[in-house]
């Protein structure tokens, strides 16, 4: 569940945060490999890397652009991997914004 904003009449504003965090640290790193995936198959479509396999064209450039898009990968990973929640309700928040936040950029 995302963060609802609930707008008073008094102008305050209050949020309330269903989000589980072990729920949005999945699902951000299953949209960041699939940003990934696409990015590879952009530059380096299937048929690319299967000439590039054969000989057929030079390997090395398709080497190189799958490898710094899937380094990409695990740097943003790592990232998210090292958001721990303590599982206080004060700070869930803070690591779901944290974890959200890291979005794929092409290398």
């Amino acid at each position: 569940m995302p963060k609802t904003y609930l707008h008073h009449t008094d102008g305050t504003v209050t949020i309330e945060d269903d989000r589980i965090f072990e729920i949005v640290r999945s699902e951000h790193l299953d949209r960041l490999r699939s940003a990934c995936t696409a990015s590879i198959l952009e530059v380096a479509p299937e048929h690319t890397q299967r000439n590039a396999a054969l000989g057929i064209i030079p390997a090395q450039p398709v080497i190189d652009a799958i490898t710094a898009r899937r380094d990409q990968y695990h740097t943003l990973r790592a990232q998210i991997e090292s958001v721990v929640w303590d599982g206080s309700e004060s700070s869930r928040t803070i690591c779901c914004d944290a974890i959200e936040s890291i979005v794929w950029s092409e290398p």
